[in-house]
């Protein structure tokens, strides 16, 4: 359903996808690099994402397509299916989450991330964002890019909903203070 659901809003790909594409394997290497570091956690909380990742790779084996496999299955033939393990692990029939939440939770974690990189100077300009986004992660093109998406949806609007969301499902959909400092100001991302 994840990946369905971020096909559906304009994802080339899902991102459960991604993760075998590019290789769960690979992201338990970055992490063990960014703790040698000491900026693990400088980017928010991803203890979740990566207690499943060590969850699949470290108990499982599962580090993704060239490892024989991550969230899918991949057949001799260029089949592929949802590793029937996942379902076991994480599936809790007591939980349901609407749709539009979990589309709006896809897309808004990717925009206050972008977000945060222009608040901090990561990117330069909006164009930066909007142009890498599309072009470099795969945003959805209909978005104009992640930042225009703030734009678009109203910025109002946007903190409202991202309030929602922190609400729900936690701090990492708080939006980041220079949403708030545009709406003050009252302009828009340019």
């Amino acid at each position: 359903q994840i990946d369905n659901l971020g096909k559906a809003i304009g994802m080339p790909v899902g991102p459960l996808n991604v993760y075998d594409e590019v290789s769960l394997e690979l992201s338990r290497k970055a992490w063990a690099t960014w703790q040698d570091m000491g900026v693990l956690d400088n980017w928010g909380d991803g203890t979740i994402t990566r207690d499943v990742i060590d969850t699949m790779v470290g108990e499982h084996g599962r580090g993704g397509r060239h490892h024989g496999g991550g969230f899918y299955e991949y057949g001799e033939d260029g089949s592929k299916a949802i590793w029937p393990g996942l379902m076991d692990l994480y599936y809790n029939a007591d939980v349901s989450v609407a749709e539009d939440d979990i589309k709006d939770r896809l897309l808004f974690r990717q925009v206050i991330e972008a977000l945060k990189c222009l608040e901090t100077n990561v990117l330069r300009t909006v164009a930066d964002g909007n142009i890498g986004s599309i072009m470099g992660i795969g945003a959805p093109a209909w978005t104009g890019g992640l930042i225009q998406f703030v734009n678009t949806y109203g910025l109002e609007r946007f903190s409202a909903r991202c309030a929602e969301l922190a609400s729900q499902y936690g701090d990492r959909f708080d939006a980041p203070a220079i949403v708030g400092e545009k709406i003050a100001a009252g302009e828009t991302f340019a």
